[in-house]
C-alpha cells in the first residue's frame, strides 16, 4: 500500500509538477491570471512583467495561462528557462512558430542561421505576418525565470514588439521571474516604458494555506476534510510562511509520515517531530 491509498487519494497532491489542475485561485493568483488574459486578449499591450519569491507559484499561473488561451487563436511559446543570448532565443522562436494551416507550413524557407541576425529577424518578420494575417492569430512569448537574462537581450527583446500592423500588435511578451526582475527592468527605460502590467505574488495567509491544502487534497481525490488538524493547518502556515512549494514539501512529508506511524490525522505535534527531524538531516 502507498500513503496515496492510506488517506483515500487517487493521486499525490502535493508534487512539485506545475499541473493545471491542482492551481489554487487565491486571491493575488487569480488577479494575475485575470490580468495576464487581459494582456494578452487586448493585443496593444505590448509587454507583461510578473515576479514573485521563489516558489510561491509563478509557474504554475504561467502554466495556466498557456493553457487558458485557444490555439486557434493564440500562437504560445514558452521558455523555461531564459538565460541564452538573443540570437539563439530568436533562432528558437523562429523554429518553433507553427502554422494550422499545411499548405502555409510549405512554404517555410530554409531556416536561416543561428549566427546571422539579420536573416533571422528577417525569417521571424515572415513568419509573424504569415500568423498574423493568414491564419489571424497572435503570437505570445512567455520568459520565465526571466531574472537571468543579460539588460542587452532584455533591450533586443523589447524590440521585438515594434512589429506591429497599423493597428494591432503582432505579439504580447511576458516575463515571469523573482523579484531583482524588477530592478533590472526600471534600469532600461525604454523596456520598462513597454510594460503595461507589473503583478507581483504574495505568499499565502493562514486562511490561503488552509484552503490551498484542501484545495490539493480535494483535487487528488479526498471526497472531503482534510488530514490535518486545525492546530496542524496553524503549524504549516508557521513553518512554511505560506509559500506553497514549502507547503508542497512539508505535506507530502507529513502524509508519508502518517502512513508510516497509522495516524488517522496530523497534528501540530506530528509536524513538530517531521520539522526537526528535517532539520536535522539538513545539518
Amino acid at each position: 500500500m502507498e500513503y496515496t491509498e492510506y488517506w483515500h487519494l487517487k493521486e499525490k497532491p502535493f508534487e512539485e509538477l506545475c499541473d493545471a489542475r491542482f492551481f489554487f485561485e487565491s486571491e493575488d493568483h487569480r488577479e494575475a491570471l485575470d490580468r495576464m488574459l487581459y494582456v494578452v486578449k487586448d493585443r496593444n499591450m505590448n509587454m507583461g512583467l510578473l515576479t514573485g519569491e521563489v516558489g510561491s507559484g509563478k509557474t504554475l499561473t504561467k502554466n495556466v495561462l498557456d493553457s487558458s488561451l485557444s490555439r486557434h487563436y493564440f500562437e504560445v511559446i514558452d521558455f523555461v528557462n531564459s538565460s541564452f543570448d538573443f540570437n539563439d532565443i530568436l533562432y528558437d522562436i523562429v523554429g518553433r512558430i507553427t502554422f494550422r494551416d499545411a499548405r502555409l507550413a510549405l512554404m517555410e524557407e530554409e531556416e536561416a542561421p543561428r549566427s546571422d541576425k539579420y536573416l533571422l529577424v528577417r525569417q521571424f518578420r515572415k513568419k509573424l505576418e504569415v500568423l498574423f494575417y493568414e491564419e489571424k492569430r497572435h503570437l505570445v512569448l512567455i520568459f520565465d525565470e526571466a531574472q537571468q537574462i543579460e539588460e542587452p537581450v532584455l533591450d533586443e527583446i523589447k524590440n521585438l514588439t515594434n512589429l506591429s500592423s497599423p493597428t494591432e500588435n503582432f505579439l504580447t511578451i511576458f516575463f515571469v521571474g523573482q523579484p531583482e526582475l524588477r530592478e533590472r527592468i526600471r534600469r532600461l527605460k525604454q523596456v520598462d516604458q513597454r510594460i503595461f502590467l507589473r503583478f507581483h505574488l504574495n505568499n499565502l495567509d493562514f486562511n490561503g494555506t488552509t484552503k490551498y491544502i484542501r484545495h490539493r487534497l480535494r483535487v487528488a481525490g479526498l471526497e472531503s476534510g482534510t488530514c490535518f488538524t486545525s492546530l496542524g493547518h496553524e503549524m504549516i502556515f508557521r513553518h512554511t510562511g505560506g509559500v506553497p512549494r514549502e507547503i508542497n514539501r512539508l505535506c507530502k512529508l507529513a502524509l508519508n509520515y502518517g502512513f508510516a506511524k497509522n495516524l488517522t490525522e496530523i497534528s501540530r505535534e506530528d509536524l513538530q517531530v517531521i520539522i526537526d527531524d528535517a532539520e536535522d538531516q539538513g545539518r
